[in-house]
């Protein structure tokens, strides 16, 4: 996995990379955690380079939404690929996160 961050006013756009899963995973909250600390609440997660999620990363991903929830914020998807959603659909994902195709108007939901 591979992350690159970039950010657009208060909202961290972060375009995830390859395959999001229980080893990458922790990877992925030791990147994350310290932006929320630092005072981040607003993430969009660009997972149209996703590959492949498994159930101990969606987890993650529920609880960095919690996080952002939290402290007055959101997490939102953008470009998920069909078969990455089908997974969300699965795990029943699909009600607790906006998802966009479209980068603007997932920035302007913020």
């Amino acid at each position: 996995m591979k992350l690159w961050e970039k950010r657009q006013d208060n909202i961290v756009i972060l375009a995830v990379h390859g395959r999001l899963d229980a080893t990458t995973g922790p990877l992925f909250e030791q990147q994350v955690a310290p932006m929320i600390d630092a005072g981040d609440k607003n993430f969009l997660l660009d997972l149209a380079h996703l590959d492949y999620i498994s159930s101990a990363a969606l987890r993650r991903l529920l609880l960095l939404a919690k996080r952002s929830e939290d402290r007055g914020g959101k997490v939102a998807l953008l470009s998920v690929q069909s078969h990455i959603l089908e997974i969300f659909e699965m795990a029943g994902f699909t009600q607790l996160f906006q998802f966009y195709t479209d980068q603007d108007e997932a920035i302007r939901s913020f």
